[in-house]
């Protein structure tokens, strides 16, 4: 394609030199024909635009190169669709075109599809069908771009039409699902699919309700609670009380079985009980494989360890007190052993089914790099590294600050926040989670105005004033005092405005100066987003009010009492520090989710409502959690509505 236009760009004359040498560094680069589709199209249509500079055009109409790379085996049949097109006219050239944009859509190219679909000419002259056709194709496309709304906007005109073939009734209303799914409507989406389920094939239903099911576990517990006080039909609310009475009993896999054969003899003629989601029938398979014994690999002996152990025997308890069927528990003790992995093979050697641990990370370092199945299905107690491997029946789950920190993020994104300032202590590890907030705040689109550290308390003040220009304007005052023919004038310092927040890393100690520090520079008024460390889970009402203000994620066992156990905890074990607090949390939480691995891998939607946040699994086989959002309200945390 450019060998035919680029003789034309170099025998004209109005061009400047600096864009011929564009047109030799870039346009003919045999990396962008073959790996970039968005580059090659800008490309093109600098292209085309230079040529109408000089009052030339292409002489044959823009083709699609012969680029595997791109559309793979379905790169000639698209040429051949486009010729179709471009050398016809009406129904016959817009269905060409169609076929075309379709098949660009299966090829993960969107954004080509939708530049096809503007070739067709005078689409309000064609068919009905051709015109939902270009909506439900324009749809599709704007899915792929993650633009839920464009998607919505495009499938009114086909939902309105009532006389259109039953089967693009049937896409239209599951790409509509699928938008209000991608909008976080999940609830609206729920009824949209309970609307489609009679158009559909039995096999169809049966994917539909795996679909229903996924849009209930993503949606928050205050939505479902609202919806089910409107649910105006047998099938919406029979879904609402199945995954009421899943979410009530989630501690117990034995228990949501019994819950669901309990469900189905009650709703008798619902869907979801002549063929449940898969991911609940998994749940029999789950426990007639579960394991007999469960070992601790950890340092009972250490705090990080003590604590873990502690929430893990107060959930284990709990569960014995209730009547659980529940495995025998071998506690393998690395406190003082120079490699954790040494009594890990320990474990399996005794035969253990399961096993719990190791915390050091380097012994999950050391199992990824081995790349090997695991002897047994290990739940490791901290991450190895991103991309290190993940083998088969390695689940790894710990604290990591990274979740902490997108949280952060997110929530100030909700809020409107565009313009960050970074504040963490100095240092190579506070380093990471500084890299981290400021690389995934510029991926939403924000901006990062200023970053500082600390290093004691003695700093505060200045690094504030370096964050927000304070020093600046102390430092113009001076000069023009130098200026001025006397000793003294009044003046008022002038920080910077264009900061919306400050994403801030501390303890409760530093933040109980800082917080001060910044009403003292006039900047009280500027939110505050700190990670969990600021809160020390309310052991000092007093002064943590220095803190006021201040927004924060943590585990909802710090935050709330809404857990049974945790009074029970509180009973039985010595009181507890905010740190302490979530690693007796991940304790809990080890014992409860090991359990469900499989089933939370198989089915990338299913989430536990835990003790650290709300649980979910990746594909590589970590867990992330979702935390609460609160403020520190006279020196105690408030929990934020969702």
């Amino acid at each position: 394609m450019y060998k035919r236009v680029l003789p034309a760009l170099y025998n004209c004359n109005k061009l400047p030199s600096s864009l011929f040498a564009l047109l030799h560094s870039d346009l003919d680069m045999p990396t962008m024909r073959s790996k970039n589709l968005t580059i090659r199209a800008s490309a093109l249509a600098l292209v085309y635009l230079l040529l109408s500079a000089c009052g030339n055009s292409p002489s044959e109409p823009a083709q699609i190169e012969q680029d595997t790379g791109v559309f793979g085996a379905q790169t000639d049949t698209i040429e051949s669709l486009l010729e179709t097109a471009r050398a016809n006219r009406g129904e016959v050239s817009a269905n060409s075109f169609l076929d075309a944009a379709q098949l660009m859509i299966d090829s993960d190219s969107a954004s080509q599809a939708i530049a096809t679909l503007n070739e067709i000419r005078s689409p309000e002259t064609l068919s009905e069908p051709s015109q939902a056709r270009i909506a439900l194709i324009r749809a599709e496309a704007a899915l792929y771009q993650e633009k839920p709304e464009a998607a919505l906007d495009s499938l009114e005109l086909v939902l309105e039409n009532n006389t259109l073939p039953s089967a693009m009734v049937v896409q239209a209303r599951q790409l509509r699902a699928d938008s209000l799914a991608m909008s976080e409507q999940y609830i609206i989406a729920v009824r949209e699919r309970i609307d489609l389920a009679p158009l559909l094939s039995a096999s169809e239903q049966i994917s539909n309700g795996n679909a229903i099911w996924e849009l209930l576990s993503n949606s928050s517990e205050t939505s479902l609670q609202r919806a089910a006080t409107t649910a105006d039909s047998y099938e919406l609310r029979g879904w609402l009380e199945l995954s009421r009475l899943m979410s009530t009993n989630q501690n117990s896999v034995h228990s949501q079985i019994k819950a669901l054969e309990d469900w189905r003899r009650i709703w008798t003629q619902h869907s979801a009980a002549i063929a449940p989601p898969d991911a609940l029938t998994a749940l029999n398979a789950i426990w007639d494989n579960r394991p007999q014994v469960v070992a601790l690999v950890i340092p009972v002996q250490e705090p990080l360890g003590k604590a873990i152990l502690e929430g893990f025997l107060s959930a284990y308890y709990e569960a014995l007190a209730q009547g659980q069927e529940l495995p025998k528990i071998k506690i393998y003790d690395t406190s003082f052993s120079p490699e954790a992995l040494v009594l890990y093979d320990q474990a399996v050697d005794e035969g253990v089914d399961f096993i719990i641990g190791p915390l050091q990370k380097s012994g999950v370092r050391r199992m990824q790099i081995s790349r090997r199945p695991m002897p047994v299905p290990t739940l490791a107690l901290n991450y190895g590294d991103i991309g290190g491997g993940a083998p088969t029946g390695l689940y790894q789950f710990g604290l990591a600050p990274e979740d902490e920190i997108i949280q952060s993020a997110n929530t100030a994104w909700k809020a409107g926040h565009r313009n960050a300032a970074v504040l963490t202590p100095a240092g190579e590890d506070y380093q990471r989670i500084q890299d981290t907030f400021v690389e995934y705040w510029t991926s939403l689109g924000g901006r990062i105005v200023s970053v500082d550290n600390y290093s004691n308390p003695r700093e505060y003040s200045p690094v504030i004033k370096r964050i927000f220009n304070i020093d600046k304007s102390e430092s113009r005052a001076e000069a023009l005092l130098t200026l001025l023919p006397r000793d003294n004038m009044e003046f008022v310092p002038r920080r910077r405005q264009d900061i919306d927040f400050i994403f801030m890393l501390a303890n409760p100690n530093e933040g109980r100066q800082i917080k001060p520090t910044l009403s003292f520079h006039f900047a009280g008024e500027v939110p505050v987003y700190a990670m969990p460390a600021i809160y020390d889970g309310g052991t000092n009402l007093v002064a943590n009010r220095d803190l006021n203000g201040i927004i924060f994620s943590d585990a909802p066992w710090v935050l709330g009492t809404s857990d049974p156990l945790k009074a029970t905890v509180r009973e039985t074990w010595s009181a507890a520090t905010g740190p302490v607090q979530r690693l007796r949390a991940m304790g809990v939480d080890s014992f409860r989710v090991y359990l469900r691995l499989t089933q939370m891998q198989q089915y990338p939607y299913v989430t536990m409502k835990g003790a650290t946040g709300t649980l979910k699994m990746s594909q590589d086989g970590r867990i992330h959690r979702s935390l609460e959002n609160a403020m520190i309200e006279n020196g105690e945390a408030r929990i934020l509505a969702p």
